[in-house]
């Protein structure tokens, strides 16, 4: 541990996980570009001003002394001290009885005893004291040189700022600090509690913010399952605003010593406003410093405006691995080993246009513990639709009137949506141990027309007509044979004259819905009025008999149909829809007849859904049984102002286990299912039953969150025998401060199918002044252990880590 202290501050230049030494004022002012230190400011008139309760002027020495409250200003300086003693001739400066030292753009100095040469712009202070934004500074001696650099001998530094006692500093015999630039010593001693853990003869820090290229800060420590590590051993890059690097290993040596699960990663970020950002990480893991046989994880994130209105981009995230157990064996971190999905997409997409859009997409999911893998390359989109017609009018001209071609033309609409697509499915027949990869080529294009009509200004009439090409790159050697016997080829060979197999289908419809409202109006207290909405629809679609390709095999992914059977249908839908109409506010009107002068108000009215049903069925005269399709419906009941709660049902007019499953009955019951789910969130304060400094009570904060879910759904499987599937789970969580310095936290889920906790998590922090303790502890589940960590608030680099997680007791 001493040598992982000494190790943290290790002469380094800039990086993004550096200590940074910032001594900025600890209160900040308006930073006054007219202003200049008084040491270097050569300009203005050398006019001194001061006041004391004693003075002493001697003139034949030219020096007088300021005694009792003395106070002298000089420029853009303000020096307060029990005594000065100023010399004209020599144009020394001499002040004690703790001198302090303001100035506007550099922060204030105290100590015992000051001396300043105002010829040579060099001052002294000893035993001296300085802040900068909430970090303290202290030297035996203090000498502030004309181009503004500050040499101190046996001082040190700390972001404590307990001024009776600091709980942790460094200490250095020289120190050479150049304001919010960079601070040398040598030697440092860390000390903690005035116990010193940790030497190194030199020190070089940065004091500006911001990036900066350098040496990152390592980290070194150990537990009992990885053993001695160091960690962030590299280099950080910044060549300008809009990109960086970072290169950086970790040494880990593992359960073995075999360091088997060390890594060296490598990341780029880039960004610039309005146009773009993302970034590229590159992970490899190093088997026993191997780096020719070491496995890899590659993540990236991209997002790209590549015109400037925004209507053309390019995006995409995902990551790729080198083996489908790199992160279950090499990874440390339980977020890491449970994401067992390497997924990835880029994705271009384009707008023309008030109507047309085009997307082009590559994508791959990989599943880790199956080994499946599917890949889109490339994925096409292309759409348009709006009215078929479209009449534009120009400023001097008049819309057309109702009953005009023009009026009926308008009404027709179109669609047009065309996709093409490259399909990999890579998937291990373990049982047979056979690779069963295929490949699928394949293109759809849809094309809808349509009609907007009514029928006496009641009845909504929508024709319809589609029509559906497809082609695909795979045919079946023997489309005569069983599904499971019949294996497929790929046709496409233009070489060899094979371009693939093209097929056809179209349908056409017509759909006529209304709308018919019921009022009741009881005027029951607030409660107004009830409307009842009832939404009938039918409709009636026809396709043809298509049966000509048998060889065509349909891409899986592009709803493709080549064989369509005739159809006849008639189709059914009821909706209801029930809503609650209530006074809100109830208005008020002043009578001034009685001086009542208070505003007006109105009555104010809400409504809320009460009860929505959906049905739907359909008839199809052209199949030669069956020909009622099952009643899907849905009832939905409002418990809460904005909770729906939904049982979903499914009634078969036809009973599949009887003797006669094909005759028509009183439909029965074949599935239902609903869900349960709300979240609630509390938090407040409690009195902690203490006074404060103000003389009120301390509060301390509290938060509180419920989590309910529970889906259930049961499917006719027997005659008389239903299976039921049932999720039912609680999540809690709940935090608190049982003081103003701890906060607890505790999460928590039960399962009640296995009938116990399945998940358990606390958290302890502890604000120690400058310091801070987390404690977590996680019993059960993945990556199940504890860690316990205390590290210093303005510098977390120092820090005490301590450990034990069992990351390879895992299951997905």
């Amino acid at each position: 541990m001493l040598f992982a202290l000494a190790a943290l501050y290790a002469p380094a230049a800039f990086g993004e996980e550096m200590t940074r030494f910032e001594l900025e004022d600890r209160v900040q002012e308006e930073e006054d570009t007219t202003d200049v230190t008084w040491m270097n400011d050569t300009s203005g008139v050398d006019t001194i001003e001061y006041r004391a309760v004693d003075l002493v002027y001697d003139v034949e020495k030219s020096t007088f002394n300021l005694n009792n409250s003395a106070q002298l200003k000089y420029r853009t300086a303000t020096l307060d001290a029990d005594t000065i003693f100023f010399d004209q001739e020599n144009s020394m400066l001499v002040a004690s009885g703790e001198p302090v030292l303001r100035e506007t753009k550099n922060p204030s100095l105290s100590g015992m005893r000051l001396k300043y040469n105002m010829k040579s712009r060099i001052g002294e202070i000893y035993y001296a004291t300085t802040y900068q934004d909430n970090q303290q500074l202290n030297g035996m001696e203090v000498r502030r040189l004309p181009d503004t650099r500050i040499q101190i001998a046996r001082g040190d530094f700390s972001t404590c700022n307990d001024s009776t006692h600091q709980h942790f500093y460094f200490y250095g015999r020289r120190m050479v600090v150049k304001p919010k630039e960079t601070i040398t010593a040598r030697p440092v001693v860390l000390n903690i509690a005035d116990v010193p853990v940790a030497v190194l003869p030199i020190i070089v820090s940065p004091l500006k913010s911001g990036r900066r290229s350098g040496l990152l800060t390592p980290k070194f420590g150990g537990d009992q399952k990885q053993g001695f590590y160091m960690r962030n051993l590299g280099f950080y890059y910044a060549p300008n605003d809009y990109w960086d690097a970072t290169l950086k290993g970790d040494i880990i040596e593992g359960e073995e010593g075999r360091f088997e699960r060390s890594t060296l990663t490598g990341e780029v970020r880039y960004k610039m406003r309005y146009l773009l950002d993302g970034r590229i990480s590159y992970t490899s893991y190093l088997e026993e410093f191997d780096l020719a046989n070491s496995g890899y994880d590659i993540q990236f994130t991209h997002n790209q405006n590549l015109t400037p209105d925004g209507r053309n981009t390019l995006s995409g995230s995902g990551s790729f691995v080198s083996s489908q157990s790199i992160r279950k064996d090499k990874a440390l971190d339980a977020e890491t080993i449970l994401n067992q999905q390497a997924n990835a997409q880029l994705t271009y997409s384009g707008k023309f246009g008030t109507n047309k859009s085009l997307t082009v997409k590559a994508r791959q999911t990989h599943n880790l513990v199956t080994n499946m893998m599917e890949r889109e390359i490339p994925d096409i989109q292309f759409r348009m639709s709006g009215p078929l017609f479209n009449f534009e009018l120009d400023e001097d001209e008049a819309a057309s009137e109702d009953g005009s071609i023009e009026t009926y033309l308008e009404k027709f609409n179109y669609s047009f949506t065309n996709r093409a697509n490259v399909y990999t499915r890579r998937a291990l027949d373990s049982l047979n141990n056979v690779d069963t990869t295929a490949k699928y080529y394949g293109y759809t294009g849809n094309y809808s027309l349509d009609y907007s009509g009514s029928l006496f200004d009641v009845i909504n009439l929508t024709p319809r007509a589609s029509f559906a090409g497809y082609w695909t790159g795979r045919s079946w050697i023997n489309p005569e044979d069983s599904a499971k016997y019949r294996k497929a080829r790929t046709s496409l060979e233009p070489t060899e004259g094979h371009f693939g197999e093209v097929a056809y289908n179209h349908d056409y419809s017509l759909t006529a819905d209304t709308k018919l409202y019921g009022i009741w109006v009881p005027e029951i207290g607030r409660f107004t009025g009830v409307r009842h909405v009832l939404s009938p629809s039918v409709s009636y679609t026809y396709a043809p008999e298509i049966d000509t390709v048998k060889t065509f095999v349909s891409h899986p992914l592009l709803g493709q149909r080549p064989y369509q059977i005739e159809q006849k249908t008639v189709g059914f839908g009821l909706n209801n829809d029930f809503d609650l109409k209530y006074l809100k506010v109830v208005g008020h009107k002043p009578d001034s007849t009685k001086g009542d002068t208070t505003k007006a108000v109105e009555d104010q009215y809400g409504t809320r859904r009460l009860l929505t049903t959906r049905h739907s069925t359909s008839y199809n005269f052209a199949a030669d049984s069956l020909r009622f399709s099952d009643i899907s419906s849905s009832f939905g009941l409002q418990v809460l102002p904005d909770y729906m709660f939904t049982v979903r049902t499914t009634h078969s007019f036809y009973h599949k286990y009887t003797d006669q499953p094909t005759k028509i009955r009183i439909p029965e019951l074949t599935s239902w299912s609903y869900e349960l789910s709300r979240a609630f969130h509390w938090n407040g304060q409690f009195n902690a039953g203490l006074p404060s400094q103000m003389g009120k009570y301390e509060m301390l904060k509290w938060s509180f969150g419920f989590d309910y879910r529970y889906t259930f759904s049961s499917t006719r499987v027997a005659r008389d025998l239903f299976k039921d599937n049932i999720s039912h789970s609680t999540e809690i969580s709940a935090t608190f401060q049982p003081t103003v310095n701890w906060e607890m936290t505790y999460r928590t889920r039960y399962d009640y199918n296995e009938g116990r906790f399945v998940t358990h998590a606390f958290t302890f922090n502890r604000s120690l002044h400058c310091w801070q303790l987390d404690f977590s502890w996680t019993p059960t589940g993945p990556a199940a252990g504890w860690s316990f960590s205390i590290y210093v608030k303005e510098l977390p680099d120092i820090k005490l880590n301590a450990g034990s997680t069992d990351t390879k007791n895992t299951s997905y």
